[in-house]
């Protein structure tokens, strides 16, 4: 992963986050597990490239897929928390649903102080 593009990645992130949270919805524990391994690692990608992956990171926020925007805005928590409450509270205030419930949660391990990112 150290070779690709930021659009690459961009890809590569969507695709799992999204699929992520197609599997949690459906209840498939073992592709779920698969797929946060991939956001992790392509997280960790972007987080690697300084502005240019926090950027990449924002415009994830813009997703028409609510999965990655609650993932992005999960990671966008470490360096933009305003622009990443915002999007985090209207994922929790909309319809019933994975999404909905996710961004709840890291909205509330969030304001209380026990949501942690690793540093490396």
């Amino acid at each position: 992963m150290k070779g690709a593009s930021i659009p690459d990645l961009m890809a590569r992130y969507e695709e799992a986050a999204g699929l992520h949270g197609q599997a949690s919805q459906d209840g498939n524990h073992r592709l779920a597990n698969a797929q946060y391994k991939r956001v992790t690692a392509t997280w960790m990608e972007l987080r690697s490239r300084g502005e240019e992956g926090r950027s990449a990171l924002v415009r994830l926020m813009g997703s028409a897929n609510p999965h990655v925007r609650g993932w992005a805005a999960s990671h966008v928590l470490e360096f933009d928390p305003r622009a990443a409450e915002a999007e985090l509270e209207r994922l929790a205030s909309g319809p019933p649903g994975v999404a909905r419930l996710d961004a709840a949660m890291v909205l509330r391990e969030w304001r209380a102080g026990t949501l942690s990112f690793p540093t490396d």
